[in-house]
């Protein structure tokens, strides 16, 4: 297959997305994390007029309001005035998207489709407002949705970058890798930029290319671009890149200039500083920076990290109480449109086993996920789910398919090899046990407890940090 290049980029003449296996994959963190939308918070669109003076309108100190919100009520002031004018109602509807990403609040989506769906209604085809359209579905996690809206878009307006980027999200979402890699080729050739290039970090790293994810991010870090917050997010990204490797120095600085970037509070930053803190064995630093950000932006996964911290700490009942609030807050998002089958599989995946565990539900939940998302991170939930459910038979299958791809995930790999191991296969188990630690010797606070004695059992020396691409390990 091609590979995405960065031919036009400055500074790319090493920038190539090598793809040595066959491609699946998904982003975790899902526009996200994400996604929590992760890297869909970077699709190019921005808040529109953050810059404008805040409007007076009630309840408001224009003087506190963040530059989202200042932009809502300066396009509502506008909207009084002119109730029918659809780009006002498209800048809108991206506006409260803007803030639904902000603050972890998904009620804004609904104020997000009902002023992008007037727009389209008043202007029907507008490649813009279908573009705010396919990014609400990729915030409530409908990814086939967000593909037909993307696809409508570019059919308005070949040129649309915008939707170019909707467009690869959705794919790599549904698993469709060489169309996503194909999407984000001509990204790159249309415009080499933030956008593009956290694209082509993205694949890299679903396909074992760490160096190759890092160095396309680092050029995406310097594109150049007036938001603070998405330089913020790129730095972010990078420091996830870093933490995954096991490379906390460089993790702790990516995050810390992220914060600076943002010029204030960033909360994924703010939990990737914890997540350092966490796996240098600092619980309680973790826990302490944990309960402010969950305090101020409560998102599933941030609340979960907290309670894994919080259980390695001993203190159960907190745990259980943030676990409890994990559900609540999914029951919400539901509520409000989000398809959280995935994150709520994994989630109780992990919790099969736990005391009022449901690994039945875990499974039922685990198979519409992988159904409607079916990469490379549905797949391990799955098999996951299948292997706390005590059918780890059934479970291998979509280990070996989650691992397709040689993605330095060392959660994947352990997955894999726990569940080797529940099947007496010690040796596949020990290999690929010694590939998780060798990618990641931190892992998770709630797994690496567990993945320890299972490397004790099988008699696997842990050494090392991390190691090269893996060779071959996909089949």
């Amino acid at each position: 297959m091609p590979a995405v290049t960065e031919s036009a980029a400055p500074a790319a003449s090493s920038a190539t997305v090598r793809r040595p296996w066959r491609l699946l994959t998904c982003l975790i963190l899902a526009v996200v994390a994400g996604l929590g939308l992760g890297h869909f918070a970077l699709t190019g669109d921005r808040t529109p007029d953050t810059t404008l003076d805040a409007a007076a309108r009630p309840g408001v100190d224009a003087t506190k309001a963040s530059g989202t919100e200042a932009a809502i009520a300066k396009l509502q002031a506008q909207l009084r005035e002119l109730p029918d004018e659809p780009r006002l109602l498209t800048r809108l509807g991206l506006a409260h998207l803007a803030r639904a990403r902000e603050t972890a609040d998904p009620t804004r989506y609904a104020r997000a489709e009902e002023a992008l769906a007037r727009a389209n209604r008043l202007a029907p085809g507008d490649a813009g407002t279908l573009t705010g359209l396919g990014a609400l579905a990729l915030a409530r996690h409908d990814f086939g949705e967000a593909l037909t809206l993307a696809g409508k878009a570019l059919d308005a307006a070949p040129e649309a970058n915008d939707a170019l980027a909707v467009l690869a999200d959705a794919e790599v979402e549904l698993g469709r890798y060489d169309a996503a890699t194909a999407t984000v080729q001509a990204l790159v050739d249309r415009k080499p930029a933030l956008a593009s290039l956290s694209r082509v970090s993205y694949l890299r790293e679903l396909h074992g290319d760490h160096d190759g994810a890092v160095a396309t991010m680092e050029q995406a870090a310097t594109a150049g671009t007036d938001s603070p917050a998405e330089r913020a997010a790129v730095r972010t990204l990078l420091g996830d890149l870093h933490l995954a490797a096991a490379d906390l120095p460089r993790a702790e600085a990516a995050y810390t200039t992220a914060l600076r970037e943002a010029g204030g509070p960033h909360p994924p930053a703010e939990i990737g500083l914890a997540r350092v803190a966490a796996a240098r064995g600092d619980l309680a630093a973790a826990a302490a920076r944990l309960r402010d950000v969950t305090a101020r932006r409560p998102e599933a996964a941030s609340v979960a990290l907290l309670g894994d911290v919080e259980a390695a700490l001993g203190n159960r009942a907190e745990a259980a109480r943030q676990y409890g609030l994990v559900r609540a807050i999914e029951a919400l998002n539901r509520a409000n449109g989000v398809a959280v089958d995935l994150e709520l599989a994994r989630f109780e995946a992990d919790h099969a086993r736990d005391p009022g565990g449901d690994p039945g539900g875990a499974v039922a939940l685990a198979r519409m996920a992988a159904r409607a998302r079916p990469t490379v991170f549905g797949e391990d939930t799955l098999g996951w789910a299948l292997r706390q459910a005590g059918k780890p038979a059934e479970a291998l299958p979509h280990a070996r398919a989650a691992t397709r791809l040689g993605t330095l995930d060392a959660l994947l790999w352990y997955h894999r090899a726990a569940i080797e191991a529940d099947l007496g296969r010690g040796a596949d188990a020990r290999e690929h046990l010694a590939t998780a630690f060798r990618l990641n010797p931190h892992l998770t606070v709630r797994d690496l407890p567990a993945a320890t004695r299972l490397a004790e059992r099988l008699g696997l020396r842990l050494a090392g940090r991390r190691g090269a691409r893996i060779p071959g390990g996909t089949r």
